[in-house]
């Protein structure tokens, strides 16, 4: 068994305390809609994971890269009463932006199967929305005819049931597509696991054979963490020099970075704050504990990571609504 195996049986026990035992009755269909819309919405980051698998000292091809997902409710009454708009980018929130998944998701109770089911479509004009992806007022007024079928691989609708102790959503039986990666007709399989926390995602395009040409043959997912937003503060004094303070900047609290420059005697240098709130592989026999992590580097995050410089640093606990540092002049935290 792999370590990212391992790591993936330890994660299960947190997912949502759903009402569990559930029968998937009309009544349950539709609290699940709500949740399951709810439990979307917000931002999604893998980093967590990332951070975890590298730690723990996980092969290098078994790493599951970083992968930030958003989802916006929006009011569209003539698209759908439960829609949302959804983002994928590669390295983070800044990252790499994935037009194949710019997608509108629609959710309904589909009674006769006992699924909610949420289906895609793609933006027939989607240069006209990707800079507003996540400002849900920039939809008001988007119309279906805006619309058309979704293609790739995420073209087909994911069912979703309560499935125990979380949301479990599986691909629509019979979804065959084009990859763009591989320009060849596949199946796909797409598995989605939501608790309150997390969200689990895996896929498989197969081939004719079967044999899993897009996706991970392992098939452990990518975990992203949902995220919550602070609002932060980091600033930096010292005698001979004007004071520096940059108040107010909104961080999320999966891996999220802030860029800055701070100037001191010996001139201008970047910076960079990160926040983080996951698992640690505690030194002390690894007893995987959730933390929030606030930590400043000297440098960029671009740079490689053995020639960064930690010069400041919080830890407390994953349910804290604040974390802060002061040391020498630089001072930075962070809050709910």
């Amino acid at each position: 068994m792999t370590r990212p195996l391992i790591c993936a049986a330890i994660f299960a026990a947190s997912l949502w305390t759903a009402s569990a035992g559930a029968t998937n009755s009309p009544i349950e269909l539709r609290t699940a809609l709500k949740e399951i819309v709810s439990g979307l919405s917000g931002e999604f980051d893998s980093e967590p994971q990332r951070f975890f698998e590298v730690a723990y000292a996980t092969p290098e091809d078994l790493v599951h890269g970083r992968v930030y997902r958003s989802f916006t409710s929006i009011d569209a009454p003539d698209v759908g009463a439960n829609v949302l708009v959804a983002t994928v980018r590669y390295g983070g929130k800044d990252g790499r932006f994935d037009a194949g998944e710019f997608l509108v998701w629609t959710l309904g109770v589909d009674s006769e199967a006992a699924v909610v089911r949420m289906w895609p479509r793609r933006f027939k004009d989607p240069d006209r929305f990707k800079a507003v992806a996540q400002d849900a007022a920039a939809f008001r007024g988007l119309r279906a005819d805006d619309l058309a079928a979704a293609e790739g691989a995420a073209a087909c609708a994911i069912l979703w049931r309560l499935d125990g102790a979380q949301y479990r959503g599986v691909t629509e039986p019979g979804c065959r597509s084009v990859s763009y990666t591989t320009n060849t007709m596949l199946s796909w399989e797409w598995v989605w696991t939501l608790s309150a926390e997390e969200l689990w995602i895996s896929f498989a395009g197969r081939d004719d054979d079967g044999t899993i040409v897009a996706g991970r043959t392992d098939q452990v997912p990518w975990r992203l963490g949902k995220a919550r937003p602070f609002e932060c503060f980091l600033s930096f004094r010292q005698d001979g020099v004007p004071d520096q303070v940059n108040n107010g900047f909104i961080m999320h609290d999966r891996g999220d970075v802030y860029r800055w420059e701070i100037t001191d005697r010996e001139g201008t240098r970047p910076v960079f704050m990160e926040l983080i709130r996951g698992m640690w592989p505690s030194n002390s026999g690894r007893n995987y504990t959730d933390l929030l992590r606030l930590q400043v580097y000297s440098g960029a995050p671009d740079d490689p990571p053995e020639t960064r410089v930690l010069i400041g640093n919080a830890i407390g606990s994953a349910a804290t609504d604040r974390v802060g540092f002061a040391a020498r002049g630089l001072s930075g935290r962070c809050k709910l």
